[in-house]
Order: structure tokens, then sequence, then C-alpha cells
């Protein structure tokens, strides 16, 4: 524990409101000096009326004035001392208008008046975030502080970032316009932080792997996919699907992806399959070498000299659209198998969509595609399909035009399950020409494609060998997971142990839960719906985010690994499942 208060920043006064006033008195003050010597000179004359001294006077005052605003306005806009002051009014007219503020009687010499004060908010403004912070503990606000997030968003035209929870204080965390942090095509390479996106942002697939592009007609969604694949060529191999038979295909052309872009949906489909054996020659080779080497366990794919394989789809709504039923269940069917396995060894998915839907891109498969990004305009129903639960509350803004100048390429980003953040797309530069970068690509070699390497072909029976090895070591891994997080509830539930029996407060939020148990938030959403609809138990929300209890912590643990030790249905466990046990 410090031994010194933790500083806040400035405390939030209304006589702040009226800054803005102050920095227009003191760029006019900056000129009263001119004012002042012609008044001086002419004083005689303006004690006469002199009528042509007087209008001097005036079109002076004026004059002086209208530059006086213009530099406060621009000194607002450009310099960071300013900008500080600026914001500082922003809030305290902010509180005032919503009503966040008492009136407290003066005693004066002729008589009593109104005073108004603020509740203790504190503004702690850094180079690039900006903290706002609300004293709880009592304060008659504290329920509107506790969902005043959006709100901070929109009044100050800025992406929130996360909210933090103290003692006494709830501290609302905003980041400025990222567009300072956007870098140009040419910039984006890997290195051993991933690939770089932005100034402050990398995507690094062996951490995060599998990455969703979404985003409507002209938002930038191919730029940034073509970005990734000039990056992704240079440190492995990448298949690429393309149903428009648009964007890429001049690519075909190129000696680095000759006969590694399909066209037809037949093909793009053929291919992801392709991708499958690739996953599984690639299995099979990581475990001869680990036989030879003698290792206890698999490392990892770069462990054993493996280049990462990249599987790249664009529009894969309108893929899903082509086809029939019996192709359509062949895709979900690789895909399935591509994006649930295929980290171990190496493989990683690129999806782009103009709108992601439950129908093209199910829940489970959704719940393995860690890293997310959306560019251009998304509706409500988007957002919350791209970015999940605790997103739900962000306010996702449109921008069309930035200081005046039309802007692609503006959206979101974040790993899933965390909050999402600003994000402008690589800028592609005038003279930039991908072809030519293409062609400067060298070719590298797959020997796990069939196409390339026919014997790298494994039966049918050495697949499902592999397949099975590969989920029971997924089973393994989520075991592990479920173990640490039973531990996490013992420590959560000691913590409680001097609280009054029955005494239930919100613990964890349920995404947090679902990630530390290893199952998808959408499975811990819908039994806990299941639950409610019992009358065992009442969902509770906080800001707009679902939270548990202890007890429903103990509850849905027990469930879940119910659920793992055997194969009945959710309706045939809590029908026989003891709730009186539980208090229930």
């Amino acid at each position: 524990m410090s031994l010194l208060p933790a500083y806040r920043g400035v405390k939030i006064k209304p006589y702040m409101e009226n800054l803005r006033y102050f920095i227009f008195s003191f760029f006019f003050l900056l000129f009263s000096p001119i004012l002042g010597f012609y008044i001086y000179q002419n004083l005689e004359k303006l004690k006469n009326a002199d009528v042509p001294s007087i209008v001097i006077v005036s079109l002076m005052v004026i004059v002086f004035s209208l530059i006086s605003l213009y530099l406060t306005w621009f000194s607002q806009e450009r310099f960071f001392f300013f900008q500080k002051l600026e914001r500082l009014a922003k809030l305290a007219f902010f509180l005032k208008e919503n009503g966040y503020s008492y009136t407290k009687k003066i005693k004066t010499d002729s008589g009593t008046r109104d005073k108004v004060v603020f509740p203790s908010v504190y503004m702690k403004q850094n180079r690039y975030d900006l903290e706002i912070a609300f004293k709880m503990a009592g304060n008659k606000f504290q329920d509107k502080f506790k969902k005043i997030g959006s709100d901070l968003e929109t009044t100050f035209f800025m992406d929130f970032m996360e909210v933090q929870d103290d003692i006494k204080f709830k501290t609302y965390k905003m980041a400025y316009s990222a567009f300072q942090n956007r870098i140009k095509v040419s910039d984006v390479e890997c290195s051993s932080k991933g690939i770089q996106l932005m100034k402050n942002l990398w995507w690094n697939p062996i951490d995060d792997p599998h990455l969703l592009v979404v985003g409507g007609i002209g938002g930038g969604k191919t730029v940034l996919l073509r970005t990734l694949i000039r990056a992704l060529a240079k440190v492995g191999v990448a298949d690429i699907g393309d149903p428009k038979q648009a964007d890429f295909v001049t690519m075909a052309e190129q000696k680095a992806f000759e006969g590694r872009i399909s066209y037809k949906a037949e093909d793009i489909v053929a291919m992801i399959e392709r991708g499958v054996d690739i996953m599984f020659a690639r299995y099979a080779y990581i475990r001869q070498k680990r036989a030879e080497n003698g290792d206890k366990d698999m490392k990892k794919f770069y462990e054993y000299g493996l280049e990462p394989y990249f599987l790249v789809c664009d529009e894969y709504n309108a893929l899903c659209a082509m086809l029939d039923f019996q192709t359509r269940q062949r895709l979900d069917n690789a895909m399935g198998q591509f994006l649930l396995l295929g980290r171990q060894a190496g493989c990683f998915g690129i999806i782009a969509m103009q709108k992601p839907s439950r129908e093209d891109l199910g829940s489970k498969l959704q719940a393995n595609i860690n890293f997310r990004i959306s560019v251009g305009r998304l509706d409500e129903v988007g957002y919350d399909l791209a970015f999940g639960e605790v997103n739900r509350n962000k306010e996702f803004k449109y921008v069309k035009y930035l200081a005046g100048k039309r802007v692609y390429g503006r959206g979101y980003a974040c790993v899933y399950g965390e909050v999402a953040r600003e994000f402008y797309s690589p800028l592609l530069e005038k003279k930039f020409s991908f072809y030519d970068e293409y062609e400067k690509i060298e070719r590298r070699e797959n020997p796990f494609n069939p196409l390339e390497n026919p014997s790298a072909v494994l039966s049918e029976e050495e697949k499902q060998v592999l397949q099975e090895e590969m989920q029971a070591k997924e089973e393994l891994e989520k075991g592990t997971v479920k173990k640490a997080s039973s531990e996490l509830v013992q420590e959560l539930l000691s913590s409680k142990q001097e609280e009054k029996e029955g005494d239930d407060v919100p613990l964890m939020k349920a995404s947090e839960f679902s990630n530390k148990i290893g199952v998808s938030f959408s499975s811990v959403q819908n039994l806990l719906k299941k639950l409610e609809e019992l009358n065992k138990i009442t969902i509770l929300k906080e800001d707009g985010l679902i939270v548990l209890d202890r007890s429903q912590i103990i509850l849905l643990t027990d469930l879940f690994e119910l659920k793992e030790s055997g194969s009945q249905k959710w309706s045939e466990i809590l029908e026989d499942f003891p709730f009186d046990e539980y208090g229930l």
C-alpha cells in the first residue's frame, strides 16, 4: 500500500465551465497594449467625441476580439495545454447540464445566496489517454456514475477503453483519437510481436489465433486484407479464396501466389478442405519430430522448423450464399476443423465478411476466432456479433470525415472478450502498388500441400487418429483450465467468509467466468437463461453486463463439470440436478 494518496488529477469546479472565456481574455489582453497606447495618444480627441478616433477604437476592439476568438479556437484545436483546459470546461458543463451538482446556501452581509457545488470528480489528462474518476462511497449520484461511460465517450468524442474500480472511486479511461497512431501500408511487417497494424497495435496469430475482418462496402476491408497478405506471404504460405473474382485476380499471375488463389465457390470449398489436409499433415510431421527428439510434450510448430500457414477467405457471406446444402455442410465441417484444431500446427484462418452472422459463422466457430477488426460502418447487431457481450454498452461511432477530409479504414479492433478500441487500417499511399510489392515476394514452398507434394496426403484412418488425439489434447487443456478455475472459485469464496450468510455480491463478470473455465460465453449465457426459466436463479447485471455472485459461480462450475463428464443434454441434467443442496 502506498504511503501517499493516489493522484487522480484536477478536481472539477463550477467555475471551470467558463475557462474558454478566460482563454479568450488571455489573447485579448495580448493586444490590449496596442489598444491602450492608441487611446492614450488620442485621449483628448476621444474626450471631444472625435468621430474618426471613436470609429478606429471601435474597429480595433472588433478586430482584436475576432482575432482572439480565432486564436481561442485554434489553440484548443492544436495545442495540448489549451486542449486540456477545454476538456475541463467540457466536463464542468456536462456535470452542470445533467444535474450532477448540489446547491448550498451561503450567508452574506445582504442575506443568503445559492452556491453550486459539484461532487468529487477528478480529471487526469495523460499524453495519450484521459481518466475521469468519480467518488462513490455513498455519493447520491453513485448509481448514475456506474453507467456514465457511454455518455462520457459521446461528450468527449473519445474511445472508451476500460473502467477501474477501487474502494472509493470508479475511474473511466478513454483514449484520444487513434488517428495519430496510424501507419502506412509499407510499414506493415511481421516481427516477434506479431503483425503491426498501428503504432501501438499488433496481431500475434500465435497468441490470438485466427482473425475476423468485418465491414461494409467501401470501408477499406479489401485494402486491409491485401496489406495483411503482403506481410504474411513473407513469413509463410497463404492460400486465398476470392468468391467475387475481382480483388485478387492479378495475384494468380505472380510467382508467390501461383496456384494459391481460388475463385469459384466449389474451388474455394476444396481449398479449405485442402487446408485441413495440410493441417493434419503438419501435425503428423510434428509428431514424427517429437518422437525423434524424444520430447515429452508437443512443442510449438516453429520449434520444429515449420513456418506458419494462412488460409484467407474474402466475402465469406457471399461464399455461403452460393452453396447448395451439401456443399455448405462440407464448408462448415472443414472450416470448423481448421479453426478449432489449427493453432498448434501453426495454421491460422483469416475470414472477411460484410456483416457477421450466426448463420454463416456459428457461435462455436466465432468463439475460436480470437482477434476481431471492423472497418467502415456496421449496424448495432453487427457490432454485437463481432465484439461480443463485453462491448454491448460501448458506443460505436461511424466517422466519415476527419478534419474535413474523407477518411477510409476507420473502425474498431480487439481480442475477443476485451474492450474494443478505435482502429485505423494502414494508410495506402498514392504511389504504392500492391502488384509491384507482390512481385518482390519470393515463393515459399508448401511441402504439406497435396497439390505440390502428393506424398503429403494422409489416409482417412490417419486423419481420424490425429483428429481424436488433437481433440483429446484440447479437452485436457480445458480440464487444466477448469481445475485452475475451481481454485480461483475457492479463493474468491474464502475471501468472503466474513460476510453474512446468504449475502451474495457480484464477484465476477460472466464473460470472465467463461474464459476461466474454458467454455464459450454463449454457453454460460444459455445455461443462465435455462436456470432463470426454472426460477432457480435471478440473472444479475452491472453496467449492462451479466455478473455472477458466489452461489452462482459454485452452481455453474458444478453444472459444467457434470456436463463434461457425461453425454446428457441440459434438460436431462437440470431435471435430476439436486438444487436443494445449493439452497435453491
